[in-house]
């Protein structure tokens, strides 16, 4: 191909392809001249024995100058891309200095490129700006602030805009976490810090994540690129942290570098059309001589992956569970053993138990925010059990670790008829103490319900009485292996749901379950629940009195259906549900209860219970 192809293909003379060519082309109609290049980059065209003897000929020839940033990648794909279908080809240099800087400039002076692109580093910019300028190549200066010569990311906006999810979502104290020694980090971390000065919200940088979380309490993270989002999530997981229940989290990185795990939301940043963008704007100077650079309105993509939720302090009110943590040890048998008699079990199952776990999980598969306080050994149920726990969204801050004790067991006995007795090994469930509660007073702040039981020394649910009075918490006694009940308690406590067997055993007054009810509300307490297992329950308080029928369940074990019946009950009178329709929902999660084996395995979840109140016509 030589100049006079060109000129024909071109329908232009030689003299006019030589002058484009050449950069001589200042009266030359700018269609006239884009049509030549066109034709020239097309063809691949490079006049070569008129290059040796003139510096100012083209070569279709760009330089890509960069520091080597991890983020480069997709930008640098975009670039070349873009080039190929302009026509041009790239010769691409990593410097980690200003002095290999200034060997690969001068490479591609001798390389006679059209123009280069250079990336700015902070601490030899005006050197290589100096450098740049000394070449008379037209050149562009990557990620810089000068008007003139640079064309920049703008990853402050991309800070702003992921730190703004989580500021309205209700956060308050976010810690942005990210790569000091990477430009681009340290700008997405300057942004973040401008939303917070802008919502009037204290910005800190903190050493590691121990200091944010536990220290300073921050509740919500900005991280800078899927390494650090990796980090912040393999850390949640090791130490019980819920994605978005405790700590929500956002990141910011390039769309190439986004994927399904770990399942955290991100801001997607399109660098492989700023590639693009930064090739046009390059050969925009050379071609047609234009030193104006239009700034780059940058697009990002929020890929919503459930990661970000209001604080836990701005939630609905929390149900705080405090009782019993034990391994059920299940043992299926025709009927109950008598003295000196040696029956065989037909199944044998170990399953979570206790009433504090399953009033616990019982609340938190039916969509409320649980704490629970209690206590476990320093033993192989003891770790099952948290780990159990924190799969069931429940939080286990307040479950202390007795070093010295055992974790409990429960020795269950199912029948045929689905009716069960139980031998309890306390464990680590008596060393409960009133400084046990105390400690966890704080839960009690932003608390609509306290679950008791009578399982853990009585010192203990005294104090939790005690303290959630003073929180203008509504307390759920549950009389549970204790043969009396102090009567002082009975005025603080707003439901007394004991079953049939129970209500005899601690009043002596009276003979119908009518007459021993009665007797509880004369002492104090508001309402009194009696659950009568297949024969429902009866519920009266100071105006009203009813009797509520089972729900139609065939039992297979009944073990936990006091428990189901108490949770439902807290959390649908938490959702001001009136308290008859409450009641329902209590005994269908109770009925549901009964129909498996063990009582963690076949507590309901909301959308059954609600499909459930829906086919049968009972909400």
């Amino acid at each position: 191909m030589t100049i006079n192809d060109i000129a024909k293909l071109a329908g232009v003379s030689i003299s006019t392809v030589s002058k484009i060519i050449n950069g001589k082309d200042s009266g030359i109609k700018t269609e006239t001249r884009e049509h030549v290049l066109h034709i020239v980059k097309e063809y691949r065209y490079k006049p070569y024995n008129f290059i040796k003897h003139n510096t100012n000929a083209k070569t279709f020839l760009l330089g890509l100058l960069l520091s080597g940033s991890k983020k480069n990648n997709s930008f640098q794909y975009g670039f070349l891309t873009e080039a190929e279908k302009q026509g041009y080809q790239v010769q691409l240099c990593f410097s980690s200095s200003l002095e290999s800087r200034e060997k690969h400039i001068a490479a591609l002076c001798n390389n006679r490129v059209d123009a280069i692109v250079c990336e700015s580093v902070c601490e030899d910019r005006d050197a290589a700006l100096a450098v740049l300028k000394n070449t008379h190549i037209p050149f562009v200066l990557l990620n810089d602030e000068d008007p003139q010569f640079a064309l920049a990311y703008n990853y402050k906006n991309a800070g702003y805009a992921a730190a703004s999810k989580l500021v309205s979502a209700g956060h308050t104290h976010i810690c942005c976490l990210f790569d000091k020694s990477e430009k681009h980090e340290r700008e997405i971390a300057a942004g973040a810090e401008r939303c917070l000065f802008d919502n009037h919200d204290v910005y800190a940088e903190y050493t590691d994540l121990y200091e944010a979380l536990y220290i300073h309490g921050c509740s919500a993270f900005v991280c800078c690129g899927r390494e650090t989002v990796l980090n912040v999530y393999e850390y949640a997981v090791l130490h019980k942290f819920r994605i978005p229940q405790d700590i929500s989290v956002i990141y910011v990185d390039d769309k190439d570098n986004i994927g399904n795990f770990p399942p955290v939301s991100a801001l997607a940043l399109d660098l492989f059309d700023f590639g693009a963008y930064v090739c046009t704007a390059v050969i925009n100077k050379p071609e047609k001589q234009n030193t104006a650079i239009a700034p780059y309105v940058a697009n990002y993509t929020y890929n919503d992956r459930n990661s970000i939720d209001c604080p836990v302090r701005l939630r609905s009110k929390r149900i705080i569970v405090i009782g019993s943590i034990h391994t059920d040890v299940l043992l299926s048998v025709k009927e109950y053993p008598q003295i000196g008699e040696s029956i065989p079990a037909h199944n044998m199952s170990m399953l979570p138990g206790g009433k504090g776990i399953n009033q616990a999980v019982g609340a938190a598969k039916l969509g409320a925010k649980v704490s629970l306080i209690g206590n476990v050994g320093r033993d192989f149920d003891g770790n099952m059990l948290l780990n159990m726990l924190h799969e069931n969204g429940v939080d286990t801050s307040s479950v202390h670790i007795d070093t010295e004790s055992p974790t409990g067991k429960a020795y269950i006995h199912v029948q045929e008829d689905g009716e069960s007795g139980i031998v309890l090994y306390s464990g680590a469930n008596l060393s409960v103490a009133a400084d046990t509660i105390e400690q966890s007073e704080d839960l009690f702040s932003d608390a609509a319900f306290c679950l008791l039981q009578t399982e853990i020394p009585m010192c203990a649910v005294k104090k939790a009485v005690e303290i959630a009075k003073k929180n203008n918490v509504k307390i759920m006694l549950k009389p549970s292996a204790v043969e009396k009940i102090d009567e002082t308690l009975l005025p603080l406590v707003d439901y007394f749901i004991p079953n049939k067997k129970e209500l005899h055993q601690l009043c002596s007054y009276g003979q119908s379950i009518e007459e021993k009810a009665a007797w509880f509300l004369n002492k104090g307490v508001k309402t009194v629940i009696v659950t009568l297992g297949s024969e429902g329950c009866y519920v009266v308080g100071r105006d009203f009195e009813l009797h509520l029928a089972a729900a139609p369940f065939e039992p297979i074990d009944t073990t936990g259906a006091a428990d189901a019946f108490i949770s439902a009950l807290a959390v649908y009178l938490l959702k001001e549900i009136p308290l008859s329709q409450a009641l329902v929902y209590a005994s269908c999660a109770a009925g549901f209860s009964t129909t498996r084996t063990g009582v963690v395995p076949s507590l309901i979840d909301t959308a059954t219970l609600e499909y459930y109140m829906h086919k049968m016509n009972l909400k």
